[in-house]
């Protein structure tokens, strides 16, 4: 009993210790912009600051409501150009996947968004449903600027 008691215990700690790191690697990302989804289709854009131009991968948080995104387009400081859709449905709470930024010489030097909120103004009158709220995340590998 006691040998059963202590390998539960060794194994409590060590899942204990592992989880301890996960907000460290969630402290990496950090907010880009963020945005305000309508109740109809739109596309909107996102021009990256100074350090946040040199970021490796960013992502998607819905921070409220819900948001079908259609496509991201990450334009390049060298005018190449990365669409990537098909990337669903995000209710609160969700993240997209993670996106990999094209590495190179070049920087990020636009974001642009095509999505729409779920929901319609009607049904935020009823308080059924509010306009989604996006966060656009950034990340900021130390391992990708050595490759």
């Amino acid at each position: 009993m006691k040998i059963k008691s202590s390998s539960l215990f060794a194994a409590a700690l060590s899942l204990s210790l592992g989880l301890g790191a996960l907000p460290a690697m969630a402290a990496d990302w950090f907010k880009i912009a963020d945005k305000v989804v309508d109740y109809k289709s739109e596309t909107d854009e996102v021009t990256p600051q100074l350090g946040e131009k040199n970021v490796t991968h960013i992502k998607l948080v819905c921070t409220q409501g819900s948001v079908k995104m259609h496509k991201i387009t990450l334009h390049m400081s060298d005018g190449s150009v990365k669409v990537i859709d098909n990337l669903g449905v995000l209710t609160k709470g969700l993240s997209s996947r993670v996106i990999g930024v094209p590495k190179g010489d070049s920087t990020l030097k636009k974001i642009e968004l095509k999505y729409d909120s779920v929901g319609s103004q009607e049904m935020a009158l009823l308080g059924m449903s509010k306009k989604a709220h996006v966060d656009i995340m950034g990340k900021n590998d130390d391992k990708d600027k050595s490759e």
